[in-house]
């Protein structure tokens, strides 16, 4: 990756990556705890069940994403693939409230119990979206540092800032948007994560346009 596919400005350029990392991390929160009420009315006899079996899928996809975000930061054009990436979870996230209930009596017709049942469902339903919105934090990362010695206190702030509105986001879902409408907020949602990613799209054309740089950086 070079500095080319980042917006100059220094600190404006560092406001707006720890903002695309923040968006994420909310979102990651968001899903997490509405998945929990998406899977409840099929694996409701044993809650807790199903609360692990959501946590610890997202936990493991996240593994994932960050994996593949630190191979994507080697590579050019990581602008345009990150904006990819957040249209295609964004996607995921508006379409999830019509294809929850197929996919959750396709796993009962498999004859799994809560406990497995639950997790299959969850990595069917949730993985992807988790996966591609892990693979934003060592992007952002990547784009903050320009120098090895920076990469500590880089880390930290992106780590920080996403991990605190994924507090905020957990908690704003929890007390106010799990009340409402589940496919309404699902498709909000997800239209301003594809709304962020097109914009990083366009960015990223624009500028390979105007440089002449065919290849994005």
């Amino acid at each position: 990756m070079t500095n080319r596919e980042i917006p100059k400005g220094g600190r404006l350029r560092a406001v707006a990556v720890i903002f695309v990392a923040c968006v994420c991390g909310w979102f990651v929160m968001e899903l997490e705890v509405l998945g929990i009420r998406m899977l409840a009315p099929y694996f409701g006899s044993a809650v807790y069940v199903v609360m692990g079996s959501v946590i610890g899928i997202f936990l493991l996809c996240l593994s994932i994403g960050y994996m593949i975000g630190g191979w994507l930061s080697r590579k050019g054009g990581s602008v345009r693939t990150m904006g990819i990436n957040l249209m295609a979870a964004g996607g995921w996230l508006i379409g999830l409230p019509f294809f929850v209930g197929g996919v959750c009596d396709g796993i009962f017709d498999l004859g799994l119990d809560e406990k497995f049942g639950s997790l299959l469902a969850s990595l069917v339903l949730f993985g992807v979206p988790t996966v591609l919105l892990g693979t934003v934090s060592p992007t952002a990362v990547r784009w903050l540092t320009k120098e090895a010695g920076d990469s500590g206190l880089n880390t930290g702030l992106v780590l920080a800032f996403s991990t605190m509105a994924s507090f905020v986001g957990s908690v704003v879902t929890a007390f106010y948007l799990v009340v409402l409408s589940l496919q309404r907020t699902m498709c909000i949602s997800g239209a301003i994560l594809a709304g962020l990613g097109a914009i990083m799209v366009l960015q990223a054309f624009l500028r390979s346009r105007s440089s002449g740089d065919k290849r994005d950086g």
